[in-house]
């Protein structure tokens, strides 16, 4: 069984890493919003070039950020599991504590 010290630790270091990726889904939505407006200026003055290498990057990043979104998504689910075993560990360490002082 894992102390609760050590999960908390464990947990502080997952919220960092969901903050992060979090940050980085934000990043990576202001840069496809820009790169749309690049697309649609380019569409608009009729230049094909520029349109395929633009949705090229757009395709890129579309695709970071949906990899950091998925990860986000984990670091979530494990800082809910995380909060779930402190919170049990706390209250059989209480349920034990208050039946010993009896």
């Amino acid at each position: 069984m894992e102390s609760i010290s050590r999960l908390s630790v464990t947990l502080s270091e997952t919220e960092y890493r969901f903050r992060r990726a979090c940050e980085q889904v934000i990043l990576l939505n202001d840069k496809l919003k820009e790169l749309q407006v690049r697309y649609d200026r380019a569409r608009r003055d009729g230049q094909r070039s520029f349109r395929y290498n633009i949705r090229l990057r757009m395709a890129g990043a579309e695709g970071v950020r949906n990899a950091y979104y998925e990860y986000a998504r984990q670091k979530a689910e494990d800082v809910l599991s995380l909060r779930n075993k402190i919170r049990s560990l706390n209250d059989n360490y209480d349920d034990v504590s208050s039946t010993s002082s009896e």
